[in-house]
């Protein structure tokens, strides 16, 4: 078999019952390079690792199954550079997770002609279909733009993990080269590779849709862990930590919009945070007058799922999004 231009990282979670619809969307596509599917497991405990090797015996020259014998993510493992990034034998890396999958047989002989053509393009990203385990019939789509566009820095950061859906990204391989430290404070790689790509080259989204991504399906990282409040004040801590290293390890290069970013997100922290909490001290004495009255109005009436709301709304106004 030839070198593969592409490698396509799959991870997986207790996603048999999706499974197979995004095994068999990637060997699917349409391509006219060789491509490989590196399939990870994250010791599932339902069937999604027979799958996987049934899979993996009918196309063994396709398909590299990794399979663990412990949960990683819940060891704090970054599962992409520890496990994908170092058997990928691709020049470029597309994304997917097992309860997703793609719905264009082009995507990415699509992509990949893009990023052949733009040397200086780090990263791509498409549009992508949403839909909600609660009301799959009513899907929305998720674009940046309604028309093909490089994507400025300040929208990676202040967007964040609401820029894209992982399934749409395609990389360059090479932007794994030297990962720096902060980029394993967040396991989120909706967060993480763009901010990774963009220190690489430019990012750019292309208005097709080419993925289906599933929200909230049961066992999903957003079902199990943001629903908890507990566990959702942690996230947020973990994404502002993130953002204040990538500040820290880019030499401030980008200080005003992470600013813009914390100052925002530390309000939702804040309404879940004890006021005794050293982290509580620390985020509210660097809020603007603005966000202080923003954060005691909601305290006041105790609802941070409400403030939620308000910030979502607010989001249709200006360009930065809550976590």
């Amino acid at each position: 078999m030839e070198k593969p231009l592409v490698t396509i990282s799959l991870v997986v979670f207790n996603q048999e019952k999706y499974l197979r619809e995004a095994i068999e969307s990637c060997l699917m596509q349409k391509v006219n390079f060789s491509y490989e599917i590196i399939i990870h497991d994250d010791n599932s405990s339902d069937n999604s690792a027979k799958i996987i090797m049934d899979y993996a015996n009918d196309y063994p020259d396709v398909i590299v199954p990794i399979l663990q014998t412990e949960n990683q993510f819940s060891k704090g493992t970054e599962i992409i550079s520890k496990y994908i990034i170092p058997k990928a034998k691709g020049k470029y890396v597309a994304f997917l997770e097992g309860d997703d999958y793609w719905n264009d047989p082009k995507k990415l002989q699509f992509q990949v002609d893009f990023m052949e053509s733009h040397l200086d393009v780090a990263m791509c990203f498409t549009a992508t279909k949403k839909i909600h385990a609660s009301n799959p019939h009513k899907p929305k789509i998720r674009r940046y733009k309604r028309h093909h566009s490089a994507v400025p820095h300040q929208d990676v950061i202040l967007i964040g993990g609401s820029l894209l859906d992982m399934g749409a990204v395609v990389t360059r391989k090479s932007v794994f080269n030297h990962i720096p430290k902060w980029y394993y404070y967040s396991q989120m790689w909706d967060n993480t590779v763009p901010l990774l790509s963009m220190l690489h080259g430019d990012i750019y989204f292309l208005n097709r849709v080419t993925c289906v991504y599933r929200e909230n399906t049961p066992g999903s990282y957003t079902q199990k862990n943001v629903r908890a409040l507990e566990k959702r004040k942690a996230h947020i801590l973990k994404t502002i930590q993130l953002l204040e290293e990538f500040n820290k390890g880019t030499n401030n290069k980008y200080q005003k919009y992470v600013d813009r970013k914390v100052k925002v997100i530390s309000n939702g922290l804040l309404l879940l945070l004890d006021p005794e909490d050293e982290n509580f001290k620390k985020y509210y004495s660097d809020l603007t007058p603005g966000l202080k009255l923003e954060f005691k109005f909601f305290n006041l009436i105790g609802n941070y799922t409400l403030w939620k709301k308000f910030r979502y709304f607010l989001s249709f106004f200006r360009k930065i999004k809550y976590v």
